[in-house]
């Protein structure tokens, strides 16, 4: 069983009527865009920030990682978030902006940042 490291976990802040689905990049962790995240927050917005499959574990952990586990990761954030929210922005940083591209091109989102 694989534990998450030290600031390694998803976090949430729910807010106002639009919610900042945040993904962070390829061997990254939420950590990384925790600060943005935060800023997100302090304006009003409802902010996820998603752990993607296998990472913030071990690097082992990777071996086993698709592409599909971590459009899955995005999805389960997104109607997480679709539950606080009215509409949706996904935001990513490398990997994460890949994801955020292909996430707005099968779920209904108001904007993308990538």
């Amino acid at each position: 069983m694989s534990v998450i490291v030290p600031r390694g976990e998803a976090f949430l802040r729910p807010g106002g009527p639009v919610g900042c689905l945040v993904i962070h990049g390829f061997t990254g962790a939420p950590a990384e865009m925790r600060w943005f995240g935060e800023q997100l927050a302090g304006r009003g917005y409802s902010v996820l920030g998603v752990r993607l499959f296998a990472h913030a574990t071990q690097l082992e952990d990777m071996r086993r990682a698709r592409p599909q586990d971590w459009l899955a990761s995005v999805e389960d954030g997104y109607h997480l978030l679709r539950g606080l929210s009215e509409s949706i922005v996904v935001l990513g940083l490398s990997l994460g902006g890949i994801l955020t591209l292909h996430t707005a091109s099968r779920l209904p989102v108001a904007g993308v940042v990538a």
